[in-house]
C-alpha cells in the first residue's frame, strides 16, 4: 500500500498496471501508477491544453 502524494490517503489497486492514471479516492488528484510490486504512485503529469494550433 502507498499514500497519495497530495493528501496522504492510503491508495492501492493491485489490478492496475504502471502508466495507468486514476483519481485519488479521497482528494480526487490524478495519480499515475509507477510500480506494481510494490504498488507505487506519483502525481500524474498535466497535459497541455491543445487550442487547435
Amino acid at each position: 500500500m502507498t499514500q497519495c502524494p497530495e493528501c496522504d490517503a492510503a491508495v492501492e489497486n493491485p489490478t492496475m498496471i504502471p502508466g495507468e492514471v486514476f483519481p485519488c479516492p479521497d482528494c480526487g488528484t490524478e495519480l499515475e501508477v509507477t510500480g506494481k510490486n510494490p504498488f507505487t504512485v506519483e502525481l500524474a503529469p498535466q497535459e497541455a491544453e491543445d487550442w487547435g494550433e
